[in-house]
């Protein structure tokens, strides 16, 4: 079978294309690194640990999601796992005003209300008015819960939530 040639003014134009758009991706890229986060201060969990065990022993049993916007927006806050399918809503087009912490807490239920299935969860914040979705880097991981632990009841949460 014989081998056909590319013409050189082909090879030029499609080298020119290339070189054209990583340029272009490039000033995209520092354009962007100049932009202010609208997500920051992010923290999950406690000092100690991102992970908790909803086993209803008053221990870990919820996760601590804080964080901070840059600018004022109507959001929904959830919890989605790594590919993006959604686990629970922990709020609905909740006005954030801008430099305010937000605190939410996920107690492990997914939407249906069982306890979701042990793993690595994601946070997700849809600012509505820019119709932008943020996810934080980090994740939340929910471990399963031990055979021997008994449930102690209804639980008190001993951190309060600040404005």
């Amino acid at each position: 079978m014989p081998r056909r040639r590319v013409k050189a003014p082909a090879a030029a134009l499609v080298f020119a294309l290339l070189v054209l758009a990583t340029v272009a991706a490039f000033a995209w890229s520092q354009r962007l690194k100049r932009d202010p986060l609208v997500l920051d201060r992010v923290t999950i969990g406690n000092e100690v640990s991102r992970s908790f065990t909803p086993n209803g022993d008053c221990r870990f049993d919820q996760v601590r999601i804080r964080f901070r916007v840059t600018q004022s927006d109507d959001a929904t806050v959830q919890v989605v796992k790594p590919g993006g399918q959604l686990v629970v809503t922990l709020a609905r087009e909740q006005f954030l005003k801008r430099y305010r912490f937000f605190t939410f807490y996920w107690d492990g239920r997914q939407r249906g209300g069982g306890i979701a299935p042990p793993g690595r969860y994601k946070l997700r914040v849809k600012l509505l008015g820019q119709d932008r979705i943020l996810v934080p880097p980090g994740t939340i991981r929910l471990h399963r819960a031990p055979d021997d632990v008994r449930p102690l009841g209804n639980c008190q949460r001993t951190e309060m939530s600040s404005p």
